[in-house]
């Protein structure tokens, strides 16, 4: 069984209290604490993933916390959702193709905060993990479907289709052809 939470289709906010609430479109609502661990992992996977920078600034935001991995997990994705998703607005903010939605935060450190820019609304990141090389290399050098790479790594389909996605936007690519190049041109072996 997988125990990979898919993150699509949420809503997050903050209560009046400064809490973070998730909403998933076909699920319960819940507040976001160090236990939601089946939410917390993959969040961080994909902050780290795709927003390296923001997880870097979210990293020494919370650099106190670093001892307790648990916590210190927890407080990073907790504070990139409150400085990015802090409203209820009834838009997605993670959407069924796992695409995040930011919005315009109220923070009473705009202006102020060395981690404006970086933490909210942050830069999607052009360079390829060594997980995107793993899952590239499938695709185009042993040509597996998105089926068969998230049975190989224990996946869900849709994680794997998101991965595909976010490497052809990380790439610059449209097509499994143009992958193939970009692999031989950048000696991706």
């Amino acid at each position: 069984m997988n125990s990979e939470l898919d993150l699509i289709s949420i809503e997050l906010y903050q209560d009046p209290g400064g809490d973070m609430l998730v909403k998933p479109s076909n699920g319960k609502l819940f507040l976001l604490d160090e236990r939601k661990r089946e939410f917390i992992v993959p969040m961080k996977s994909l902050i780290k993933n795709d927003y390296q920078k923001a997880w870097q600034g979210c990293c020494e935001w919370n650099h106190k916390s670093k001892p307790n991995a648990i916590k210190f997990d927890f407080l990073n994705v907790r504070r990139f959702c409150k400085c990015n998703f802090q409203k209820y607005d009834g838009r997605l903010d993670i959407d069924e193709n796992g695409t995040l939605h930011f919005e315009f935060t109220d923070c009473p450190l705009r202006g102020e905060c060395k981690y404006e820019g970086v933490i909210c609304s942050p830069e999607f990141s052009n360079s390829l993990t060594e997980n995107d090389k793993s899952i590239l290399k499938m695709i185009v050098y042993k040509q597996m479907t998105a089926d068969q790479i998230a049975l190989n790594l224990d996946r869900s389909i849709n994680t794997i289709n998101n991965r595909r996605k976010t490497i052809l936007e990380k790439t610059g690519c449209k097509t499994i052809s143009q992958l193939v190049a970009y692999c031989y041109e950048h000696n991706l072996r």
